[in-house]
């Protein structure tokens, strides 16, 4: 259930303009529990919407780590919490890094879900290409 990578995925190295995705599909018995926990683990962000790609991102940002979420479903159909956190900081540019953000939100994520009780079938994590950066 953990995710702990902490350097570049992409074909070329991070940019400073770039943000690193990591996805996590998050299935459970209880998804209201799911979002709650994130909510409540989330609840300090400020809220944001920027257009993406030409389509909409909205979620809650603290300027260095993002997290958007999003009830869905997996390749099986099952449904399932979406939840896509998004790091900027290229390694050796800043401290902590995006890899180093990402592994510590995703550990976060479920150490919090685990204090919190909520029983968690299973979650699947996706390294996602970068993107560009839209604040």
């Amino acid at each position: 259930m953990r995710w702990s990578r902490r350097s570049d995925w992409g074909p070329a190295r991070l940019g400073a303009d770039e943000w690193a995705p990591l996805q996590a599909q998050i299935s459970a018995a209880d998804l209201d529990a799911v979002e709650e926990t994130l909510e409540e683990l989330t609840g300090f962000m400020d809220p944001f919407r920027e257009d993406v790609a030409g389509a909409p991102m909205v979620g809650v940002t603290d300027g260095q780590l993002a997290v958007v979420s999003e009830r869905t479903q997996d390749t099986w159909g099952r449904p399932v919490l979406e939840v896509t956190l998004y790091a900027g900081g290229p390694v050796g540019h800043s401290s902590p890094d995006a890899f180093e953000r990402l592994a510590s939100a995703a550990s976060a994520l479920v150490d919090h879900l685990q204090a919190e009780g909520v029983a968690v079938d299973g979650i699947r994590w996706q390294e996602k290409p970068y993107i560009k950066r839209p604040f």
